[in-house]
């Protein structure tokens, strides 16, 4: 079993969500604490939608861009995805293409099931440069899932 997606995924995935909404949650907390009442700063509508702004672009900006890529390993037979929990296993007639996504070039790419799997029909992942061009010289066998190739 063959790891193509980047270590960077973890980072993405787990690490900077965490990171990002504890501080943020702490900064809004830190600020009730030391005001509690006496400025009336969280009485201006303004901030309550400034916060909410901010926590609601966050939120999304992980869950629609970050919480997409999968950790995706490949050996001659099968193709596994994670998402750092859980690993599910597709065989290679499941698969209908992997391409390139258009997001990155080169380094986010979109495998797209022939039915809807655990984690749905088009799952992202961020390629290890060397570990993608690696798997795909060692396994010509698998060059008709390959799409949109051009470049190369």
């Amino acid at each position: 079993m063959n790891r193509v997606s980047s270590q960077l995924t973890i980072v993405l995935r787990i690490a900077l969500p965490t990171i990002w909404f504890t501080a943020v949650l702490s900064i809004l907390g830190m600020l009730t604490w030391a005001v509690r009442g006496k400025a009336g700063l969280f009485s201006n509508p303004y901030i309550w939608i400034g916060v909410l702004f901010i926590i609601g672009t966050g939120f999304a900006f992980v869950r629609f861009i970050l919480w997409r890529l999968y950790r995706i390993d490949m050996d001659n037979e099968h193709l596994y995805v994670s998402n750092y929990f859980k690993t599910y296993k597709y065989p290679y007639t499941e698969v209908d293409s992997i391409a390139d996504a258009n997001i990155l070039k080169g380094r986010i790419y979109r495998i797209t099931l022939k039915a809807k799997g655990t984690f749905g029909q088009k799952l992202y992942f961020l390629a290890s440069k060397v570990l993608w061009l690696d798997f795909k010289t060692e396994h010509p066998e698998l060059s008709d899932l390959w799409v949109n190739e051009e470049s190369e």
